[in-house]
């Protein structure tokens, strides 16, 4: 019989065959999945459920990646180095990576 303590369905059972032949089980607690957070400023997305795959995210340009603050700096940068009144070594390191993504 089960430990009490393993009998939840927060642990997963996983069977093992352990060299002597036999099958054991083994329980492993399930993890909760991670919050999902701005890749720049790293504050928690609004919006974005952290369990499923299927809902839906935001439908603007750098949804479900960047929260709202960082997405108006990017955008205001990108445009910046399109027009030429700044290039793109002059952009912040946070930033350049998703500026070289939209010029």
């Amino acid at each position: 019989m089960t430990k009490r303590k393993n009998r939840s369905t927060a642990f997963r059972k996983i069977k093992r065959r352990v060299p002597s032949g036999e099958s054991r089980e083994y329980f492993k607690r399930r993890l909760k999945k991670p919050k999902a957070s701005c890749a720049i400023c790293h504050s928690l997305l609004r919006g974005i459920s952290a369990g499923s795959k299927t809902e839906k995210t935001p439908n603007r340009k750098f949804g479900g990646n960047l929260c709202h603050k960082c997405q108006a700096r990017v955008l205001v940068e990108v445009q910046r180095v399109k027009e030429k009144t700044k290039s793109i070594d002059d952009v912040d390191m946070l930033y350049r990576k998703h500026v070289q993504g939209r010029v």
